[in-house]
């Protein structure tokens, strides 16, 4: 059987889907918990509490959108590994990992770091994905 046939790949890959409907979870419900785990400030952070200010609530709302985008994300990769064809899965995985990429990007642009917070992800979506492509069939 060639190793893109694989019935352990989408399995894998639903694994890595559940992780990121987690993290969208986490960042629509509990936005300043989602805001540390990516070592972001939060604008309204003082020495002892965090206040609200018009900026925190900004931040906040754009880290909910970024739940949001995780969230369809992660179920995008679940009901492709599932029910989807590996063709439509190999896309996924390919997509996910250029979202890593520009996530890296974009923390390191903003707060100066992090990225391999996101990039540690870009080897195993590439090896992932290569493996589905059938570049080692």
């Amino acid at each position: 059987m060639p190793v893109s046939q694989s019935p352990y790949l989408p399995r894998i890959v639903g694994g890595f889907g559940i992780f990121a409907f987690g993290l969208g979870v986490n960042a629509l419900f509990n936005p300043r918990s989602a805001l540390a785990l990516f070592q972001f400030p939060h604008p309204g952070a003082r020495a002892s509490s965090i206040e609200d200010t018009p900026e925190g609530r900004l931040v906040e709302s754009v880290m909910m959108l970024e739940g949001a985008r995780t969230i369809a994300l992660g179920t995008a990769l679940m009901s492709t590994s599932y029910f989807g064809s590996r063709k439509a899965l190999t896309v996924m995985v390919w997509t996910s990992t250029l979202v890593a990429v520009a996530d890296g990007f974009i923390s390191l642009r903003q707060i100066g770091g992090g990225q391999w917070g996101h990039w540690g992800f870009v080897p195993v979506g590439v090896v992932i994905g290569g493996l589905l492509s059938g570049l080692a069939d």
